[in-house]
């Protein structure tokens, strides 16, 4: 008889953050969701300001290193 070998479950790790997330949210995963695309867009804008914050000499001469 041949029994299937239980594979042992690698842990994700960012089961316990998305467990946090849901909580804070009141056990709401549609609340979590809607908070994360809230921070996802936050952080969108930051990176846009700090792009435009960025010296245009330094953007000029690291792109010229990477080709």
């Amino acid at each position: 008889m041949d029994h299937p070998v239980k594979r042992q479950a690698v842990p994700d790790p960012y089961e316990p953050d998305a467990d946090a997330i849901i909580d804070a949210c009141g056990g709401d995963p549609r609340q979590a969701v809607i908070a994360l695309l809230g921070e996802r867009d936050y952080l969108a804008g930051r990176v846009e300001a700090l792009e435009g914050v960025v010296s245009w000499g330094y953007l000029r001469a690291s792109s010229m290193k990477a080709q």
